[in-house]
């Protein structure tokens, strides 16, 4: 293949002092290959990026999975080095992008990988089908996201994960996209933040197409496969027929031949709307029918009859997440018979979706385990009998940790590699250790955290004794000694307007821990009747700011991140956090006269212009699951403030410009990535302040809905816009 090389040099200053730099340089291989009298594609998998001698770990941009043009990004550790040779192949038609091994963190949003060397599990948020979309004969992942992804990137959206090498092996995930009407050249993203899709060959062309829909549109809409592929070879849609639907809101939406009569019907919230086209295309439909098992029902030949059964998940008793896999064999069309249990999962399992899937010639099920955070493949067997498990990885995955798992960033057994303490919105804090070094980090999977024998886990309903419908956990998990024993604690923000925390009983290197305990504050009464008063406030359908109101019976706010540190300079450890005024309050440890530590209400915390934190520095006007963060960001010893705002998802950073005895801060200045302010996700970021790339400087590492991880470089926080560069000429190598 023809080898083409261009060189890089930086023409803008770099400072010395902000630990390493994130470059970016936006690449138009097309024009490059033109210039070089070349013709072809390219392929990605052949670009190398060096300095001098020296080949440098980059990342490719998400623009570069579906054309030629896009960036290439890594980071600069040493600000001298300015000039770059990029080297890349040209061949025939586009190679299928290769699995990497290791994606280096960057800096500019890019998301945390595990680049563990070993594959780690891939997540989706719902619709999960196994088909062959880019045409290699492989069965890839396909399904849709949930909300927010990397930043810059369209909200949720219609997903692909090609399958790689491997039994259930999967690539990067690359969006879906379409054109409107026929003919048209520019390509949309699908719409709308809770979205479901099915994928089948509804025209009978021999390609597979899709439906969709929005939750609340009320419709579902058929996307046709064009035969045309984009820049990087994934298959584009058009927009064709729409079909009403009598549902106000849509939870599940599937492409089935229920009766069998050879052509697709739909089925939507566990109704089959029968296609009365006996040709197929375009689609007729029956009035909806209900099957009679729940909402979001798979069906498949379990015993080889050519009719297709039902199998559903049924709530068990317990956890929420306690469920039971059933099944219902079809006695007439439509009509299913008693259920019976398949005995495939335990509560253990934590199951959330299930659909029939066919791996080339496999039949079997595909669950979402793991309270959202893997998939697994049951392959069929024989008549209701299923193989072991097959789990869907991928080398380079990205961290994907179920709902809201907000990041803390510790040194979790004393060993001197920073490891990661992550929540979660059903309750569960977990540690991700770091199995490689602060400079390289190879990621485990999380791992619970235990109590007296038992997984930690805290909801609204067990703190507050209370039978809420917003019954969810959203720890903001911190690791810090808060009783001066000389080993770190767990302390738990979380959802209510109370704070636990479990005592180390452990060591340094062993982490292990006593029963739950609530921070008291001086002047608040602490007991089970006065939590349970703030549970039945809850239930007052009137009050307003459900499910968040003010409660003066507490001192913290709800679903509020505190900032744990030492902020008024006596050793012990003291907190800033919301309190249930909805003002940014300090509340200081200290030692009694009877030599006991208490906690009391210190007061609010100031701007140096006297005014108070509040919403009104920031223009907010709602108040749910944001968080104050501890950090020096500037190194002078002074512990400055990090403030995550909900709804808008941005991040302040209020600098002390007081002292370590009274601390007082500077006018908010909204955190951006080289001079464009950062704002993504709804329900956080919530990001936490460290060092996440071994330079010595405080970085960020915020959070999404589904909790993928964009990160951000200290460097690229404090400068004021992208290096600049020039892309010189062309040469061919030998």
């Amino acid at each position: 293949m023809l080898q083409i090389a261009f060189r890089i040099h930086i023409t803008s200053p770099l400072p010395a002092d902000l630990g390493h730099i994130p470059f970016a340089p936006e690449i138009d291989f097309s024009a490059l290959m033109a210039a070089a009298g070349a013709s072809g594609a390219l392929d990605p998998n052949s670009i190398e990026v060096y300095a001098g001698h020296r080949r440098i770990e980059y990342a490719l941009g998400d623009d570069l999975l579906y054309g030629e043009r896009g960036t290439l990004e890594w980071a600069l550790a040493d600000a001298g080095c300015r000039d770059f040779e990029v080297r890349f192949s040209v061949a025939d038609r586009r190679p299928p992008l290769a699995v990497r091994a290791r994606v280096p963190l960057v800096g500019i949003g890019d998301l945390l990988r595990y680049n563990a060397g070993v594959p780690r599990p891939i997540a989706l948020g719902g619709s999960g089908r196994l088909v062959d979309l880019t045409g290699d004969g492989r069965a890839d992942l396909v399904g849709c996201w949930n909300y927010y992804h990397r930043p810059g990137t369209p909200i949720s959206g219609v997903v692909c994960f090609p399958r790689r090498d491997g039994a259930m092996q999967y690539g990067d995930m690359a969006r879906l996209r379409y054109v409107e009407p026929r003919g048209a050249e520019d390509l949309h993203h699908f719409p709308g933040t809770y979205v479901h899709a099915d994928f089948a060959d509804i025209d009978g062309d021999g390609l597979c197409d899709l439906v969709f829909a929005d939750q609340r549109d009320g419709s579902v809409g058929f996307f046709l496969n064009t035969g045309k592929r984009d820049g990087g070879g994934w298959p584009i849609f058009v927009r064709d027929q729409v079909v009403a639907v009598p549902f106000a809101k849509i939870d599940d939406l599937q492409l089935v031949d229920v009766d069998g009569d050879g052509a697709l019907d739909l089925v939507v919230n566990g109704h089959c709307l029968r296609n009365e086209n006996a040709a197929g295309w375009p689609f007729v439909p029956a009035d909806p029918v209900d099957l009679g098992a729940g909402a979001a029902p798979a069906l498949l030949d379990l015993d080889g009859t050519g009719t297709l059964a039902l199998v559903q998940l049924e709530q068990a008793e317990g956890a929420p997440f306690a469920r039971r896999l059933l099944w219902r064999p079809q006695e007439e069309p439509l009509t299913f018979g008693a259920a019976g249990d398949l005995g495939l999962i335990g509560p253990e399992d934590c199951c959330s979706w299930v659909r029939a899937v066919c791996d080339g010639n496999r039949q079997g099920l595909l669950l979402q385990c793991a309270a959202y955070q893997e998939l697994r493949f049951y392959p069929l067997e024989g008549p209701r009998r299923f193989g072991t498990p097959q789990r869907l990885e991928s080398l380079a995955a990205v961290a994907a940790w179920s709902d809201q798992a907000w990041p803390c960033l510790c040194d979790w057994n004393g060993d001197g590699v920073q490891d990661l303490l992550i929540g979660g919105g059903y309750g569960w804090p977990r540690i991700v250790r770091n199995e490689g070094s602060d400079q390289r980090p190879a990621w485990a999977e999380p791992e619970l955290l235990f109590s007296e024998g038992a997984p930690i886990r805290v909801l609204r309903d067990d703190l507050l004794h209370s039978c809420h419908w917003h019954n969810m956990g959203y720890p903001y998990p911190v690791y810090a000694d808060w009783d001066g024993d000389g080993l770190p604690d767990l302390l738990l923000p979380n959802e209510t307007n109370r704070i636990v925390w479990y005592r180390n009983i452990g060591t340094r290197d062993k982490p292990a821990f006593g029963p739950r305990q609530f921070l008291a504050v001086d002047g608040f009464v602490d007991s089970e009747q006065a939590r349970a008063a703030s549970g039945r406030l809850c239930a007052e359908e009137n009050v307003p700011n459900q499910p968040y109101p003010r409660d003066p019976r507490a001192p913290f706010f709800w679903r509020t991140g505190a900032a744990f540190a030492d902020w008024n300079g006596d050793g012990l450890l003291d907190l800033i956090a919301h309190s249930h005024e909805r003002r940014a309050t300090l509340f200081e440890q200290y030692i009694a006269g009877d030599g006991a530590r208490r906690l009391r209400m210190a007061g609010p915390v100031r701007l140096e212009d006297g005014r108070q934190i509040d919403d009104s520095i920031v223009g907010r006007d709602k108040h749910w699951t944001e968080s104050f963060r501890a950090i020096d960001w500037d190194g002078n010893g002074l512990i400055d403030l990090i403030y995550n705002l909900a709804g808008s998802g941005e991040i302040y950073l209020l600098r002390n410009v007081g002292t370590k005895q009274a601390p007082l801060f500077a006018e908010p200045r909204q955190m951006a990535c080289y001079g464009e302010p950062i704002a993504f996700t709804l329900h956080g970021p919530n990001a936490w302040p460290g060092d996440y790339n071994g330079d010595g400087k405080p970085d960020l590492l915020g959070c999404v809905e589904w909790s993928v991880y964009p990160f951000y470089a200290h460097a690229a926080l404090e400068m004021a816009e992208h290096p600049r560069y020039e892309i010189g000429d062309v040469r061919i190598l030998d």
